[in-house]
């Protein structure tokens, strides 16, 4: 326990260290929804989205509900969640504070609250890691984990739907470990099933992992009256997002529904693009990912024996996101850094190195090769958190969400051009300056400055 607190506070403290979040607009009705409830008493988004649009941007983020006002395209699940950690705001008198200013504070607290649940994830990996190797293999796993994936670039920077989605998964896969060793207990396989249940909320796409994990449940020694449970207990937090959206959109999946035509891209070149271009590839951003490929040999020639059901699990759940990602025609994730989109499954990817860090342990030659991709894969991960979006390489010279070819420039890729264009210093300066001159408003001080959060 004491070990999993260390790394938790580590984790929030490294994660908060540029002092910024690096949001977007898909992250933006999480970031403004506690506000809505609490200063608008309404989970409508009227306000915002008109200021948005009165700055001339094309709020996609928000959609028109069929009783004419503005709810959020994606899944509210956590600003939900969140919102009763935001009740201090409401002597603020939100519903009178200007949109500028609310946006602007929604973005720091959109930061602390991605940093919290990225953190609640590391020390969650921890638990679960614990149950599956040795201390010294945790360790490495975690740092993995922690800094040397999109938990760091990605989960952990906005209220991207990733970091609630990376919790969900670990979390299920750590009630299914303890349910699967008590199959009497009825509470295991209940908090199995709704962890899962909230993982397809927070994201849909995890319905892939809903599935897999279901299946195994199915067909797992558990006894009939524990599989009734885990059923029943799954259901409820999916079925109400799909019926929420039906009252609110006419659509089950809601502001997801006029995607579907989307899943018809060229799944070979949305594959290739996802693993080993040089601006989106998952084993160019985190080459450490190469022992969970070796990981995946080893399991498979040791007969499978080695946590068999959680290595399945794993193995099955990232094949099926990868196909599913990978036929998706905006695999790319729009203008991110490096493969957001695979940032659900890294804590897969990660349990998957599990059968590999035996070479690690007993060879010199596999020690450095894992070190030398270790180091790489975190410099890549702190170059997105410290110094993109510097370089601009998502817009120019065309917008990469609508010309794909621009993830295969080796000569200019997302990570030479964040590199050469430097940190992101404003956000050091801006706290000197609040510091020295306390009586300037946050937002006028970031307008002189030629500065936007929003």
């Amino acid at each position: 326990m004491r070990r999993r607190a260390i790394l938790f506070f580590l984790a929030f403290f490294i994660y908060n260290l540029n002092l910024r979040p690096i949001p977007a607009g898909d992250t933006t009705p999480a970031a403004l929804l506690p506000f809505a409830i609490l200063g608008d008493h309404s989970a409508a988004f009227d306000r915002f989205e008109r200021w948005y649009e009165s700055l001339h941007m094309n709020a996609v983020w928000f959609t028109r509900g069929s009783d004419g006002h503005y709810y959020s395209t994606y899944p509210i699940l956590l600003p939900l969640l969140l919102t009763p950690l935001y009740t201090p705001i409401v002597f603020l008198d939100i519903a009178h504070m200007p949109v500028e200013r609310i946006v602007l504070l929604a973005r720091i607290l959109e930061k602390l609250s991605a940093s919290l649940i990225a953190a609640l994830s590391v020390a969650a990996f921890v638990a679960l890691a614990e149950k599956l190797a040795d201390r010294k293999t945790v360790l490495l796993l975690t740092v993995v984990y922690a800094f040397g994936s999109q938990t760091w670039s990605t989960s952990s920077q906005a209220l991207w739907q990733h970091g609630p989605s990376e919790l969900a998964i670990i979390l299920t896969l750590l009630c299914f470990l303890w349910a699967s060793e008590r199959s009497a207990g009825y509470w295991p396989a209940v908090l199995t099933g709704v962890c899962a249940g909230c993982s397809v909320a927070f994201r849909p796409t995890n319905v892939v992992f809903f599935v897999i994990l279901a299946g195994f449940v199915l067909w797992s020694r558990w006894s009939a009256r524990c599989k009734i449970a885990f059923a029943l207990s799954a259901l409820p937090v999916p079925v109400a997002y799909l019926v929420s959206n039906l009252f609110l959109f006419g659509q089950a999946l809601g502001g997801y529904s006029h995607r579907g035509a989307s899943f018809r891209g060229d799944l070979l070149a949305g594959l290739a693009g996802m693993l080993v271009s040089p601006s989106r590839g998952l084993l160019v951003f985190s080459p450490v990912f190469l022992f969970a490929v070796i990981g995946v040999y080893r399991w498979f020639r040791e007969g499978r024996a080695l946590h068999h059901q959680i290595c399945g699990i794993c193995l099955l759940v990232a094949a099926g996101h990868l196909l599913v990602i990978g036929k998706w025609r905006e695999w790319i994730g729009g203008f991110s850094y490096g493969p957001r989109l695979l940032t659900d499954v890294v804590p897969c990817l990660v349990i998957l190195m599990i059968p590999a860090m035996s070479l690690v342990a007993r060879s010199r030659g596999w020690k450095l090769a894992f070190a030398g991709a270790l180091s790489i894969s975190i410099a890549v991960q702190a170059i997105g958190v410290f110094f993109y979006p510097n370089g601009h390489w998502d817009a120019l010279p065309l917008p990469v969400d609508q010309y794909h070819a621009r993830i295969w420039e080796w000569k200019d890729n997302q990570i030479f051009r964040s590199a050469r264009a430097g940190p992101v210093l404003e956000p050091y300066q801006l706290a000197w300056r609040f510091l020295t001159r306390p009586g300037v408003p946050a937002e006028q001080q970031l307008k002189s400055d030629g500065l936007k959060l929003w």
